[in-house]
């Protein structure tokens, strides 16, 4: 009966084809699969200038002396430091004040402590500022829209966290061209869209993003009154602002300074009533150091007029805004169910304690000095006043506009590991390795016209 059994199984076998095999191969990631394939590879003058990691001038990755500080008091606290408990699914209570204390009264201190004061804004702590993302991005589709503005250029998983989060349209605003900010293409890319729009009566409101600071790749920023034009625009056309913080403080070395794109959506003298909320995206990866820990924020600031006309701001508590945190926790609890502890109390130490939270500002402006000092000597042995736009470019990274061949060949020939776009982390630079770099870069800019 078995043997007959088996040769049953051994008649079909051969017919039927596993789903599995159906399975494509993803393209290896376009920042981490490099890096990857760089450690793979044997040779003596090889730079990895990739990941967006801060490395000292020995080019090792540190701590800040304000993180190493608060974990040594972690370490000596019992309770904080033998506590695995789950945390709850939106993050702890004394993460969420402080970093919100930290973000709407420090960083925007005219308007942010009215918008806490009259409970309008829902908080979530996520895993970093991808996790951030992708809340905010699963929350907007099912609610919200399904159609998203990207920069062209921008951080090349921003449009994979949205399309895996169900967004159906996602569009490329003109950023970047000839060297420069593109703000009169990328405003007239979105007064055209929303003429369309009207004409089809698409009522679906669009979102989009942007880079508070030090944006990625290009590292060049809007000016005030850029930011002002370009904010003008999106609130007239009642767009969602999606603001990706991943970067405060890499711009000017000052935390609280290079909050200004959110002061300025929080404006309620300019913007008193954005129809479908504010979606801030923040990270401390980058300005604490905490990479692996994966510490970030999601805060929707909702509009006033959005409870059914019965805002009353004296109210605990509206409706409204529990009706958002609890699809925020849904949201959550399906996703990851809830964040890592550790990294948040090294967040919770840092931002509660006076001389650790002016010792962070310390280490930002540190860094950013140093990345300052690195632009400076790649600048001044290159010589490329139409190559390195030097007096703009801000944060951790320096945007080449090499062309994919020149890169590949960077790469080949040379074993310096850019981006895909041109784009080089700057903290990957030293005094042992930055002579060979601006020789190789020297060479490879001869081979090919830049983009």
């Amino acid at each position: 009966m078995l043997r007959t059994r088996l040769t049953n199984c051994s008649l079909w076998r051969p017919y039927y084809t596993s789903s599995l095999s159906r399975v494509p191969r993803a393209p290896p990631d376009k920042v981490l699969g490099l890096s990857e394939h760089f450690k793979k590879v044997k040779n003596g003058n090889k730079i990895d200038l990739t990941v967006g990691i801060y490395k000292d001038g020995w080019g090792k990755v540190t701590t800040f002396p304000s993180v190493t500080k608060a974990q040594k008091l972690i370490e000596s606290h019992l309770e904080l430091n033998k506590n695995l408990s789950y945390l709850p699914i939106t993050g702890s209570k004394e993460f969420q004040e402080n970093v919100m204390k930290f973000l709407f009264k420090e960083s925007c201190p005219q308007f942010g402590p009215f918008y806490l004061a009259h409970d309008r804004i829902s908080f979530v702590q996520t895993l970093s500022g991808t996790g951030a993302l992708a809340v905010a991005a699963k929350f907007l589709a099912l609610f919200i829209s399904r159609d998203i503005w990207i920069p062209d250029p921008s951080w090349a998983n921003h449009k994979n966290i949205f399309q895996n989060n169900g967004f159906e349209n996602i569009y490329r605003y003109s950023y970047y061209k000839d060297g420069q900010i593109d703000i009169d293409g990328w405003i007239e890319q979105l007064k055209t869209f929303a003429y369309n729009n009207q004409q089809e009566n698409n009522k679906n409101p669009p979102c989009i993003i942007l880079h508070a600071c030090c944006h990625n790749p290009t590292g060049l920023d809007p000016t005030k009154e850029q930011w002002e034009k370009i904010i003008d625009t999106i609130y007239e056309l009642k767009m969602v602002p999606i603001v990706d913080m991943a970067y405060q403080g890499l711009e000017s070395g000052n935390l609280l300074k290079d909050a200004y794109l959110l002061r300025l959506c929080l404006n309620v003298n300019k913007y008193p009533n954005w129809s479908n909320g504010i979606f801030l995206c923040q990270s401390f990866a980058k300005n604490m150091g905490l990479y692996g820990e994966r510490v970030g924020s999601l805060s929707v600031i909702t509009p006033a007029t959005a409870n059914n006309g019965k805002f009353n701001p004296l109210q605990q508590k509206n409706s409204l805004q529990q009706n958002i945190d609890s699809q925020l926790k849904k949201i959550v609890r399906g996703m990851y169910s809830s964040p890592p502890g550790y990294g948040s109390r090294v967040v919770n130490v840092v931002l509660s304690d006076f001389k650790l939270k002016q010792q962070w500002f310390k280490d930002v402006d540190f860094m950013v000095q140093r990345l300052h000092h690195v632009r400076q000597e790649m600048f001044d042995r290159l010589g490329w006043p139409d190559l390195v736009n030097f007096a703009q470019q801000h944060g951790m990274f320096y945007y080449t506009r090499f062309s994919p061949k020149q890169v590949e060949i960077l790469r080949n020939n040379y074993f310096v590991y850019l981006t895909g776009d041109g784009r080089l982390s700057l903290s990957g630079v030293n005094d042992s390795n930055v002579d060979y770099l601006c020789e190789s870069l020297e060479a490879v800019s001869k081979m090919d016209k830049l983009a």
